[in-house]
């Protein structure tokens, strides 16, 4: 018979849970992803991220989704749940920035973040904000009513 890999999962954190940044609103984070960007991509190509969140809101993590052009990027909703599942996230903050410094949500972002709700609802993964960033501000599409 075939050997089969054994597939096994770890989780260790680094640092106390209490010394964690946490996110309860979207101006935390909006400052918390000033914080990771790469500031020199900001106005040079669209990126998405997502941030992973225990069930008090610390930040456990954040990982770079996709890298695209000056005016999209691709993503792939698996890959944000695949990162929060490894990263034992109770809830995700999702992020984009656009590279125009327009911080109005196009219909891809609406039609991306609607979809992404609806598979964390599945997964019991909530996603708490969708944050376009741009140089000089953000915007909130769950303050806006758009998720």
């Amino acid at each position: 018979m075939p050997q089969i890999a054994e597939v096994s999962l770890a989780y260790r954190s680094v640092q106390p849970v209490e010394s964690l940044p946490t996110i309860t609103s979207p101006e935390e984070a909006a400052a918390y992803l000033r914080s990771i960007w790469n500031d020199d991509h900001l106005e040079l190509k669209e990126e998405f991220i997502v941030v992973l969140l225990d069930n008090m809101k610390h930040v456990l993590g954040w990982s770079l989704i996709s890298s695209g052009g000056s005016t999209a990027t691709i993503v792939d909703t698996a890959q944000i749940f695949q990162v929060a599942l490894l990263g034992k996230a109770n809830s995700v903050i999702l992020a984009h920035n656009h590279p125009s410094g327009n911080k109005s949500a196009s219909s891809a972002d609406v039609q991306l973040t609607k979809r992404t709700v609806e598979a964390g609802k599945l997964l019991g993964i909530p996603v708490d904000d969708h944050i376009i960033l741009i140089r000089s501000g953000y915007k909130s599409l769950r303050n806006e009513g758009l998720m």
